[in-house]
């Protein structure tokens, strides 16, 4: 066999010695690539990652109130039309019972619409 050959198979301290001078080493020049590589410091990401969370988070909360805003407003507008007509009710009840039980108001609401209450009393017999 060949000396290149020997060295993976002899396992002698001096042909492990020769490997790991015949391997080139990678690893220092890596890291001090990736130190070098890394420019932005690690709070700028999580910075980064919370604004992003933050603004998701606006959003969703913003559409929620502008919903909510326009049912409070729908509700007020309800509520009001709902008091008119209560109010509106409660004046018709008053004139139905003001025109079942009070006559000046009945002669009234007569002459609106042309008829003559004042007729003559007709004695009714009484056998």
């Amino acid at each position: 066999m060949n000396k290149a050959a020997n060295i993976y198979w002899d396992s002698t301290p001096a042909a492990r010695s020769a490997r790991r001078d015949a391997v080139p080493r990678k690893r220092p020049r890596a890291k001090a690539a990736a130190t070098k590589r890394r420019t932005a410091p690690w709070w700028l990401s999580c910075l980064i990652v919370t604004s992003i969370f933050v603004m998701l988070l606006l959003s969703i909360n913003f559409r929620s109130f502008t919903e909510m805003r326009e049912e409070l407003n729908k509700n007020t507008y309800l509520a009001g039309q709902i008091q008119n007509l209560m109010d509106e009710n409660l004046a018709l009840q008053e004139e139905i019972h003001s025109l079942k039980t009070d006559p000046r108001v009945i002669e009234r609401e007569a002459k609106k619409i042309g008829i003559d209450l004042r007729l003559e009393k007709v004695p009714v017999p009484a056998n």
